[in-house]
């Protein structure tokens, strides 16, 4: 509410064509279709500012008002001199107003920016109860208000500035049609026609709690608002996926921007598992680094910017990010190709660590057949194999070699080697001769296996498989139909005598299974 009366004008015009002969007379009392409210919320230009609001309605002209005392219908509208900023910070507010027993009597409510008090509002008993008593009226010397001298320079009714004078509440006076209630000069409660121009106004408003308003007053001896719009949010806030406990945790976010040039800082917000948010930063740099305490079991984020009036944007917020207590182990090296193997199969060498020095269970395998299982220790070099026996059966193809980490917590880690068995041929022969008492002469010698069409399959056999260069012959047909081989050779370099088997088999242009299976004889 302003503190001395800013005007004087009339409550409401004359109503020619009004059929109460009161309000044709003296003007309306009723509050929500009076000049005055139109006029105080209206930021019209000179003249604009009116429109009729009942079918009976009149301006505030010259021969509307009581003896043409300050009409004010080709002035602009109150709200006019006011700057965008300003009428942005002034709130709508849902006021109560008495209504007289024309208008059917009790309290009627409206929506405006800027209104006279009430009655109840200026802690005086009117004929109703119209909102709440402020706290700054008590008595009557506490409502007396003097004529500012703006004010007095601009009505062409004689008043003096700064001489105590009567102003306009909204209430109507309940007994009539044309009365308005208002305060009399020393403060005590009246009731006067709608039509005298010679009352004053003391408008009220609401402000939002968060407008900004100087420390010092201005040459007029008022406080100012100080008009300051906030800095925008961060546009991002980057909170790594991996949040271990007992480990630190970079934080990061984006850089916002602030319309009056005026940005400070940042403040960053932590919120652990289902508590509060607590702040854990406040400054100009756009990152922080956090301790994360072992046993949390989720940790979110969130930052906003505020400038040097203290005003804050909105909150930019992080996802959730689940805490880790326990750390899986580590494989070395990485998930690779081995490349293509033809005759000798793959191998890899490894280590595995577990940062919480937790046991750890390996297990190898190939494809899906497990090689090995076995208790890591940590830190010592590994080698995962593949047997001669499994390397035989093993299809041409592409295959992979997986090894699995999984500490006591049930944390895993897999390291996957991918390979392709591209063997074409297989050759093997004994090392060790077959003894015989006396030369042999003759052998029997069987051979299962697979061997499509396109392989080749060749077997050669010797009676002096100990000489250091034996004399093999070849008795591949007779292998494979299972027909009896005697001998050619009778001579030897060695002492003794023993028979070697010796086969190799190509897989040529073959397709699908190519292997042997076993072999197996005798000799005399």
């Amino acid at each position: 509410m302003t503190n001395q009366i800013i005007k004087l004008l009339c409550f409401d015009a004359k109503e020619s064509a009004n059929g109460n002969s009161d309000r044709r007379n003296y003007g309306n009392n009723r509050y929500i279709y009076s000049n005055l409210r139109q006029w105080l919320n209206s930021d019209a230009a000179a003249g604009q500012w009116y429109t009729a609001q009942h079918s009976a309605d009149a301006p505030p002209s010259s021969g509307n008002v009581w003896d043409g005392y300050n009409p004010y219908n080709t002035i602009a509208g109150f709200l006019n001199g006011f700057t965008a900023n300003e009428r942005a910070a002034l709130l709508a507010t849902t006021i109560t107003v008495g209504k007289s027993s024309t208008d059917g009597g009790g309290t009627e409510t409206c929506v405006d920016k800027v209104f006279p008090l009430s009655c109840t509002e200026v802690n005086l008993s009117g004929d109703h109860v119209c909102g709440s008593k402020l706290a700054i009226f008590s008595d009557n010397s506490s409502r007396i208000a003097t004529v500012s001298a703006s004010a007095a320079a601009n009505s062409n009714y004689d008043v003096d500035a700064n001489q105590a004078w009567y102003y306009w509440l909204r209430d109507a006076y309940a007994w009539s049609a044309r009365d308005a209630r208002y305060v009399v000069s020393d403060g005590a409660l009246r009731w006067g026609r709608a039509c005298s121009g010679d009352f004053g106004l003391r408008p009220a408003c609401n402000l939002s709690s968060d407008l900004l308003v100087s420390d010092t007053t201005d040459s007029d001896g008022c406080y100012t608002i100080v008009y300051n719009q906030p800095p925008t949010a961060p546009g991002t806030i980057t909170v790594p996926s991996e949040v271990i406990g007992g480990e630190n945790l970079s934080i990061s976010w984006g850089q916002s921007t602030d319309p009056d040039g005026n940005l400070a800082g940042y403040k960053l917000e932590r919120k652990v598992d289902d508590g509060t948010w607590a702040q854990i930063y406040s400054g100009s740099s756009r990152s922080y680094t956090d301790s994360i305490t072992y046993g949390w079991t989720s940790v979110q984020y969130r930052v906003k910017a505020y400038d040097t009036a203290g005003a804050e944007s909105a909150y930019t917020t992080s996802a959730v990010r689940t805490v880790t207590n326990n750390r899986p182990p580590v494989i070395s090296g990485s998930d690779t190709d081995l490349g293509s193997f033809t005759t000798t199969p793959p191998s890899y060498e490894y280590t595995v660590t577990d940062a919480d020095g937790h046991q750890v269970t390996v297990v190898e395998k190939l494809d899906t057949t497990t090689l090995r299982t076995y208790t890591a220790t940590l830190g010592d070099t590994n080698e995962l194999e593949i047997t001669a026996d499994q390397w035989l059966k093993l299809l041409n193809g592409d295959h992979a070699l997986t090894i699995t980490a999984t500490d006591a917590k049930n944390e895993s880690t897999v390291r996957t080697l991918s390979f392709d068995k591209a063997m074409h041929s297989v050759e093997f022969e004994q090392t060790v001769a077959m003894a015989a008492d006396d030369m042999p002469t003759k052998a029997l010698v069987n051979i299962q296996g697979s061997f499509p069409t396109g392989s080749t399959l060749q077997v050669w056999i010797c009676n002096n498989g100990n000489d250091a260069e034996p004399t093999w012959e070849d008795i591949t047909t007779k292998a494979l139909t299972s027909q009896k081989h005697f001998f050619t050779n009778q001579t030897k370099t060695a002492a003794s005598w023993g028979v070697k088997i010796k086969v190799k088999l190509l897989r040529g242009s073959a397709e699908g299974d190519c292997y042997i299976q076993s072999v197996g004889g005798n000799f005399a």
